[in-house]
């Protein structure tokens, strides 16, 4: 009962960050230059017709009303129509939001894979050179950017070796229907290692100086006394101590992922959310983007609620408190 009275306290603090985030981003998007009837410019087009469809897209009224009324529907579940898909909000998000999910989970297992490989070292060759040419290495591919981590993907397995494809999900001519999982993997592979790659610097980090803090304990100082093997003593004592306090960081990079491929899918023209969330800028589609942004907010607060509720199970201090 008390891990329920936890759970669902940090399900309702969660509900003024969603309000919150909702209202900044109507109002910043309010700030952008000209309006949804800005894409139907055209000399072709009169004046009156413009304000036609500003009158049908509500943007002939106050902000404030406009604010008010998209609250009211929002909080009843109903976020509008895309003013340039001509449909519901959820559905146009719902058509894209598994692709991200796809890419993200993708990622993410490729990162904690990464994580783990890139902290061996710490463990194989404490205080040697090559700890050390690791450490800075992480450090350097940590600061990169990701657009720039992906274009030297693509210019060397795409452009260069040609053995992997460049853009989109499938190979073209193929629906999602009819395209293989073998082919659906080749067109993952450069964007997940792309989100991946910089997320696994600092995963690979952080999860180093757990190691090197592990190494230190009693037990593992046993466990050496008692002749047991390197790997055993890495696999069953020194991993999963070290890796207990990551259950945090992988909560935030669940939603951190998700959301943050933004500059991936545009680079891939993997077609998710943040190709979405871009189209809908551009076109000023307000709904959209509202929806968009809530769902985004979501996702982050879904990981780092999971986050907490693992960290509340495996130590029970955290909600007996409570």
């Amino acid at each position: 009962m008390p891990l329920l009275k936890y759970s669902v306290r940090r399900l309702v603090e969660a509900i003024p960050l969603l309000l919150g985030l909702a209202t900044i981003v109507f109002f910043l998007s309010r700030l952008l230059p000209g309006d949804a009837t800005t894409v139907f410019l055209s000399p072709n087009i009169s004046p009156s017709i413009l304000e036609q469809l500003k009158s049908q897209f509500g943007l002939d009224r106050p902000v404030g009303e406009q604010y008010i009324r998209w609250m009211g529907s929002a909080l009843t579940g109903d976020f509008g129509y895309s003013f340039s898909y001509n449909q519901p909000v959820m559905s146009v998000i719902g058509s894209v939001f598994p692709n991200t999910l796809m890419l993200g989970m993708g990622a993410l297992v490729v990162e904690i894979g990464l994580g783990i490989l890139l902290a061996l070292p710490v463990f194989l060759w404490e205080g040697k050179k090559v700890e050390a040419v690791i450490a800075n290495l992480t450090l350097a591919v940590y600061t990169l950017p990701s657009f720039w981590i992906g274009m030297l993907l693509l210019l060397v397995f795409s452009y260069g070796l040609g053995l992997l494809p460049s853009s989109q999900m499938y190979s073209s001519g193929t629906s999602a229907s009819e395209g293989s999982v073998f082919d659906l993997l080749k067109h993952l592979a450069l964007p997940a290692l792309t989100a991946a790659i910089p997320a696994a610097a600092g995963f690979a980090r952080y999860l180093r100086s757990n190691v090197k803090m592990v190494m230190n304990q009693d037990y593992v100082l046993m466990a050496r006394s008692m002749g047991l093997s390197n790997k055993r003593i890495f696999r069953s004592y020194i991993l999963p101590n070290a890796a207990a306090p990551m259950v945090s960081l992988i909560g935030i990079e669940i939603g951190m992922l998700l959301t943050g491929v933004l500059v991936t899918e545009t680079l891939f023209a993997w077609p998710g959310m943040g190709r979405l969330t871009i189209a809908a800028i551009s076109s000023r589609d307000y709904p959209l983007i509202l929806g968009c942004t809530l769902v985004a907010g979501v996702v982050v607060i879904i990981g780092n609620l999971l986050a907490d509720l693992v960290n509340a199970l495996i130590d029970p201090r955290i909600w007996n408190t409570e």
